[in-house]
């Protein structure tokens, strides 16, 4: 498989208060990629949060406040680039816009929602990346830490070209 560039971008270009743990970190543990490679950045209930990359949308749990816990609330969203080798998990959302929907596109830096608290876990937003080695369907699914990225980028418009190698190595960041 040949290599492929995307650009990235943070999605809290304000608002951002600190990182709270990232991939292997804490409860973030195997066996699925989308909590073992989580990343929680850190932000006051109620800030904004911004798509980091182009994709689509191929799952979405909406926010059911009966439903929440202290591990698990808010909505959930999936979302994979156009080229389907590489995706993401976001979740402690709400107010996630009701013109999103499974198959909706988005731009880097769209609208996604707002960060939801949850008492008695400090309010963040859980974000996890995953490559998708030989694309789906079939792909091999390999959770990607970019965490010091966003932690680096975090508050700031920077937009940041990450390479996805597709032999199993980890991205590059350029």
């Amino acid at each position: 498989m040949a290599s492929f560039d995307i650009e990235l971008s943070n999605p809290f270009p304000s608002g951002f208060t600190g990182g709270l743990g990232g991939p292997n970190q804490g409860g973030h543990q195997q066996p699925n990629w989308y909590i073992q490679f989580g990343m929680d950045l850190g932000a006051d209930e109620g800030t904004q949060v911004f798509a980091p990359f182009d994709a689509h949308i191929t799952k979405l749990a909406p926010h059911d406040p009966s439903a929440d816990t202290p591990k698990v609330y808010g909505a959930q969203l999936f979302m994979r680039v156009p080229n389907e080798m590489m995706g993401g998990f976001c979740t402690h959302l709400t107010g996630v816009p009701s013109s999103l929907a499974v198959g909706s596109s988005i731009s880097r830096g769209d609208f996604l929602g707002t960060v939801l608290k949850v008492d008695p876990t400090p309010p963040h937003l859980h974000l996890a990346l995953v490559e998708i080695i030989g694309g789906v369907p079939g792909g091999t699914y390999q959770g990607v830490d970019l965490y010091k990225l966003f932690l680096d980028t975090a508050n700031t418009d920077t937009v940041t070209t990450v390479t996805f190698l597709q032999d199993g190595s980890p991205p590059s960041v350029n």
